[in-house]
């Protein structure tokens, strides 16, 4: 529930298009606070939904990184209220609100800015945001098992539990796309899992399984399964890859007879060759897996 940080916040002219935004924020907050802790519930639930919106809305205003955050944490917050007040659900109150108030007032100044804003542990910071609403770029959907499948032959599954990331949190609508390659070709259908909202200890959860059309009886010392992690960039207005892994031939054949399975990352670009392929990180963070094995 702890989200403390210093952060140097680069000072915006007076009448900049931020100065404009941060002034409708705040004047949409203090009142949403104001009835908020005088109990007006309707009163409050209305204005928090309007700084929902505004906050949610910030494309065009070029923030860095830091600031971006802020933002995102403190819509988090917002809603973490909204819902509190309106379902009973969650213990944020208005006091955690007040810490959001003071973290919009430090933005665009130019100081260094205590940030004090809490949100839930595993909460995306992104998701519901505008930054976050870009719903249809998942072009290859989950296939079901296959079922033209000769009688005696074997198929996969690969359940993918969660990717290790030192900052994964900070990824807007996180998916993965899965193929399989031989001789450094992709060959078959392109599958991608469903975006990710669940976060937890420094990995994005997905717990979706994804059935490999290619029976495993057709797998080659040449076939590998690909792994690409994705995520969408806002500025930049289009999905990128941060990194990959990968499962040799033989490591499926093993992974076959574990409970799970680790599988190293790679810098992107992705190489399909798997030749000259460097480490994402040196930290003990993984790509984790569960191989099963279908007889038909």
């Amino acid at each position: 529930h702890l989200c403390w940080s210093r952060v140097h916040i680069a000072k915006e002219p007076a009448m900049s298009k931020k100065h404009t935004a941060k002034k409708g924020w705040l004047r949409a907050l203090k009142a949403a606070h104001e009835h908020d802790q005088w109990g007006q519930s309707i009163e409050a639930t209305d204005g928090y939904t309007d700084v929902l919106k505004m906050l949610g809305n910030v494309d065009d205003l070029n923030l860095t990184v830091n600031e971006r955050e802020i933002v995102a944490k403190s819509r988090a917050v917002v809603k973490e209220r909204m819902e509190a007040i309106t379902a009973g659900k969650g213990a944020t109150t208005a006091k955690e609100v007040k810490g959001v108030v003071q973290a919009i007032e430090g933005l665009f100044t130019g100081k260094d800015v205590e940030v004090d804003i809490k949100v839930r542990s595993g909460v995306n910071i992104y998701a519901d945001s505008k930054q976050n609403m870009i719903t249809d770029f998942v072009e290859n959907a989950l296939l079901p098992p296959p079922r033209s499948v000769k009688p005696g032959s074997q198929t996969i599954s690969i359940v993918i539990k969660s990717i290790g990331l030192k900052d994964a949190p900070t990824y807007i609508d996180p998916f993965i796309t899965v193929s399989v390659v031989r001789n450094g070709k992709q060959i078959g259908p392109i599958q991608d899992t469903k975006k990710s909202h669940v976060v937890k200890d420094k990995h994005v959860k997905f717990e979706e399984t994804v059935h490999i059309q290619t029976p495993l009886d057709e797998f080659t010392g040449g076939h590998s399964i690909f792994f690409e992690f994705k995520h969408y960039k806002p500025k930049k207005k289009k999905v990128s890859i941060r990194c990959f892994a990968f499962m040799e031939h033989d490591e499926i054949l093993q992974a076959q007879k574990q409970k799970l399975t680790q599988l190293e990352l790679y810098k992107k670009p992705t190489n399909f060759t798997k030749r000259n392929v460097n480490l994402f990180s040196i930290k003990q963070l993984y790509l984790n897996v569960k191989v099963v094995t279908h007889k038909h």
